[in-house]
């Protein structure tokens, strides 16, 4: 494994900057003039026209005009501002673009068409001027005020809003064309990812995935399958399910919610969502059991919602540990045989390979003993470890300045104030991985970012964000963030068929930032404002851009990078607008509102 550190190389980026400012026009190397996009020459289109791209979510574009040789002449195009600064928002947005227009969200629920090529805005949808929406702070909102992005077919933009609707927009003007409450924000729901839209032979119009968040409220998790054409609900599954890996009634209300987009497979007919943890989050009393299918990756018949199968990374939860990065689709070459895989890094840090058709695991996963006491968390005896090689310290928190003492992972929250890693924030938490068909390695970003969990029987401790009324109940009182820890972030590479890290890299502060491999290179960014060009084979620095230092009102790069290309010129864009779950916690997350388009001169 090959580990570099981003900080070593401040003195060669700057040699670089020096000779090719990201923002001054310069010559492309010879080479890369002669370089088509791809082995078809060079094509005046191509889309980015679902979350992940496409429906495996490998986020990946096969467009060589930005490579190795040129990428540290990236300069910025152009430049949208969404009009939101606010401290209590997040900007974690990944754009759509498709025939030329780009839509993109804000953490106020206001969705964008924006000119791909130059930026200029074509419309706007903005619920809560128009007095559509509910005052933010009234909404139960767990994490900061967040939209993840819209999902684009059939003429129609969907995308859903923080008070757990669902809405349709005219893909050319922006006006609405239906609009659905899927839930009441009064039993604590919203919804805060992007949906996923697919067309079946049954519903040639579409179908728009779509789910709810609300775990910290005690809701239970739910996912929708609307008919893109009307809003109508098709089916609507339940998460917590099982009473008996619940102890009676606990799992009406029992989180497990599916806060991020999911994967699909068509030929197999099937749609692979990830839950978070179970409600209350850090209190187990109540719950005894495994606490079916919170933690979990699970695959629904994608026109059914019937569960196919499921496999559960925490079992009783009791650290917040949700199985929260996007899933993945790809192909493992194992023993002479090719596989259907998918794969998965929740909070824990584990990354798990399983074969997408069962949910077998292609990779060994073993039942390790955990910590067993106090006995009124009701902790489970085992907890499962993969054996592919992790990005994610798992170890025993190292020697700081907090005064807590540590413990082992699993240790379940009691009396004594202790601390662990990973923490509640893991691990791998939202940002989405990508996976490159050339490298054969799946990327993604992870933490070391301690937590201190206490806790005791009966506890009902609640805590209330910035700028939110609802309060939060965990059943715990924790600290998401733990001075003197020193936390720090990785990125990096791990070759699928062989379960090892190919390359990671050390950022300073924890990983917040989605990932995108457009050919050969592969883009990220950091929670203070950094965005990084690297080789995807190597981990090489290839282009840094510091935009809060260059651009006005660009904040952190805590959103979900794309490529697309449109008149035969290729772009990366991006949203830097920070986090505000970061801010809380005291890292340094600037507050901003820009989306960004990078290009070559």
């Amino acid at each position: 494994m090959i580990r570099k550190n981003v900080n070593s190389l401040v003195v060669a980026l700057l040699i670089i900057a020096a000779a090719s400012s990201p923002l001054r026009a310069a010559d492309p190397p010879k080479a890369a003039k002669a370089k088509p996009l791809n082995g078809n020459g060079t094509p005046a289109t191509l889309n980015w026209r679902n979350y992940g791209n496409d429906l495996q979510n490998r986020r990946y574009q096969d467009v060589d005009q930005i490579n190795t040789t040129n990428a540290g002449s990236l300069k910025v195009a152009w430049v949208f501002h969404t009009g939101v600064l606010d401290q209590f928002a997040t900007l974690q947005t990944s754009p759509i673009v498709i025939g030329g227009t780009m839509y993109v969200t804000d953490g106020h629920d206001d969705v964008f068409a924006l000119d791909a090529a130059t930026g200029v805005q074509r419309w706007a949808y903005k619920p809560l001027d128009t007095g559509d929406l509910a005052p933010l702070e009234t909404l139960p909102l767990c994490c900061g005020r967040n939209n993840r992005g819209v999902a684009v077919g059939d003429g129609k933009v969907f995308y859903g809003r923080m008070d757990a609707t669902a809405v349709a927009l005219n893909a050319t003007t922006g006006a609405v064309i239906w609009k659905h409450a899927l839930a009441s924000p009064s039993g604590g729901y919203s919804i805060t990812m992007a949906p996923q839209f697919v067309t079946t032979t049954m519903h040639p119009k579409g179908l728009l995935i779509i789910s709810l968040a609300g775990a910290e409220f005690e809701a239970r998790g739910q996912v929708f399958a609307l008919d893109a054409h009307t809003g109508d609900t098709l089916w609507h599954t339940f998460t917590t399910q099982d009473p008996k890996t619940w102890g009676g009634n606990a799992f009406l209300h029992g989180g497990a919610m599916v806060w991020n987009t999911p994967s699909i497979d068509i030929s197999l007919g099937l749609v692979y969502i990830n839950t978070g943890n179970p409600a209350p989050d850090l209190l187990g009393q109540n719950r005894p059991g495994d606490n079916h299918f919170s933690d979990s990756l699970v695959a629904l018949d994608l026109n059914t919602g019937n569960i196919i199968w499921f496999f559960q990374e925490v079992h009783h939860d009791l650290w917040d540990y949700d199985a929260s990065q996007t899933t993945v689709l790809f192909d493992v070459t194992r023993n002479g045989k090719t596989l259907p895989a998918i794969g998965h890094c929740g909070k824990t840090g584990n990354y798990y390979i399983l074969d997408r058709r069962n949910g077998n695991p292609i990779f060994p996963v073993t039942e390790v003993p955990v910590p067993t006491t106090p006995a009124f968390q009701n902790p489970s005896p085992t907890q499962p470890l993969s054996s592919v090689g992790h990005l994610t310290p798992l170890t025993f928190v190292k020697p700081n300045d907090s005064g807590v003492p540590s413990a082992p992972v699993y240790t379940p929250p009691q009396e004594t104030e202790f601390i662990i890693q990973p923490g509640a924030q893991g691990g791998c938490e939202w940002p989405a991985a990508a996976f490159s068909p050339r490298t054969h390695f799946v990327y993604y970003g992870a933490r070391y970012q301690p937590t201190t969990f206490q806790s005791a029987p009966n506890n009902t401790s609640t805590f209330t964000l910035p700028g939110q009324d609802p309060p939060v109940s965990l059943g715990s009182a924790f600290a998401r963030g733990v001075p003197g820890t020193n936390p720090f972030g990785i990125f990096g590479a791990t070759n699928v068929n062989t379960g090892e890290v190919a390359w990671s890299i050390n950022t300073p502060q924890p990983a917040t930032s989605g990932l995108v491999v457009a050919g050969d290179v592969l883009f990220f960014g950091e929670t203070n404002g950094l965005f990084h060009g690297v080789n995807a084979s190597t981990g090489e620095m290839l282009f840094t851009f510091n935009a809060p230092s260059q651009i006005a009102n660009a904040g952190g790069a805590a959103a979900g990078p794309i490529a697309y290309v449109v008149n035969g010129k290729e772009f990366v864009a991006n949203a830097f607008g920070g986090n505000a779950l970061d801010r809380f916690v005291g890292q340094s997350s600037p507050v901003g509102d820009a989306i960004i388009a990078f290009t070559l001169p």
